[in-house]
């Protein structure tokens, strides 16, 4: 386990040659605001960052709060609205970034939406997906889909090309083969919660399994002290809540320390499928060959789950075709 004076002196020894692009899905707040910041200091304002996320407000106070950008070609901050509880919305707002785009070399995956942490609000969304699954599957899915041919063109041209989603890795939950999309399971917000966690597992193999010389990472964040991190267990259970939160509040770290694990992950890939803990620790890694011949680092039980995906590369896709209303309709 790398201690936080390891990370970060291994995060200052980032220097390309070139100006990074940086895509923080979910960069206005919490995990993603504080890793969209760290690497706006890191890169001492030479860098071209995009927050993605509903709140222009909190990205111009994010902004004001970085070292200015170089006056120099393709140094920027902006910000681009996108609700991506939508995939239609998604498809819309990745397409305005692949026309005016030339490459992206990080895509970070973080938003949760207002439904991340509770445990009692269940449904779907206008376009028929489970609320949680909406942004803790099908939104990255969507957005890694949609950007993937930007990540390929930083690869390319000999540049880092990563994308990483933060989400639940490494905390051995089964990939199911049953309900995908829980269209029978919607009074279950747990499910959908830990679902989730699952398919992202699945969502770094399958595609790292396609494209042999990028890097696709699911991280676990461990529990951090961010103003979305509160559970809900409704008003019924609100001791037992107390109760979770003072236990909770004791094992967080702050949400800047916490981003200086992720950006120390995020630096240190170069190919292949990688699950991290909370500290950026491997869990489990794999770098494809052509024939998918390469061997797991670890027999773990996330390997496990995670091999049974790679043995089929083309699953995700797949699953856009089969899996919950509406859903087959917006992301072909």
């Amino acid at each position: 386990m790398p201690t936080l004076a390891v990370a970060e002196a291994s995060n200052a020894a980032f220097s390309p040659t070139y100006i990074p692009v940086a895509l923080f899905v979910g960069g206005t707040s919490g995990v993603g605001q504080a890793m969209a910041e760290a690497f706006a200091r890191q890169t001492n304002g030479r860098a071209h960052i995009i927050l993605i996320g509903r709140n222009e407000g909190a990205a111009r106070d994010i902004f004001a709060g970085l070292p200015k950008p170089l006056d120099t070609e393709g140094c920027a901050y902006e910000f681009v609205y996108c609700d991506a509880t939508s995939m239609v919305n998604i498809r819309t707002v990745c397409a305005g970034l692949r026309a005016r785009l030339p490459r992206i070399n990080f895509l970070i995956l973080t938003a949760s939406g207002p439904a991340a942490n509770t445990m009692i609000a269940c449904g779907e969304t206008p376009e028929g997906l489970d609320n949680h699954l909406a942004m803790r599957y099908f939104a990255r899915y969507v957005f890694t889909k949609e950007l993937l041919p930007l990540l390929v063109a930083a690869q390319e041209e000999g540049q880092s090309a990563h994308l990483m989603t933060v989400l639940g890795a490494g905390l051995g939950f089964k990939i199911p083969t049953d309900d995908l999309g829980l269209d029978a399971a919607r009074r279950s917000s747990i499910k959908g919660m830990i679902r989730g966690a699952a398919y992202n597992d699945g969502l770094v193999a399958s595609f790292a399994a396609q494209h042999l010389d990028i890097a696709f990472t699911h991280i676990y964040p461990g529990q951090v002290k961010t103003t979305s991190a509160r559970v809900n267990l409704g008003w019924l259970l609100a001791p037992l809540t107390w109760l979770l939160e003072r236990h909770r509040s004791a094992m967080r770290i702050p949400q800047d320390e916490c981003a200086q694990y992720m950006l120390y992950a995020l630096l240190d890939a170069e190919r292949g499928m990688f699950i991290r803990d909370n500290h950026g620790d491997v869990v489990c890694a794999h770098v494809f060959t052509a024939d998918h011949g390469a061997a797991f680092d670890t027999d773990s039980p996330t390997t496990q789950e995670v091999v049974r995906f790679t043995l089929f590369p083309a699953f995700v896709d797949s699953c856009c075709i089969t899996w919950s209303r509406g859903f087959s309709t917006v992301c072909q």
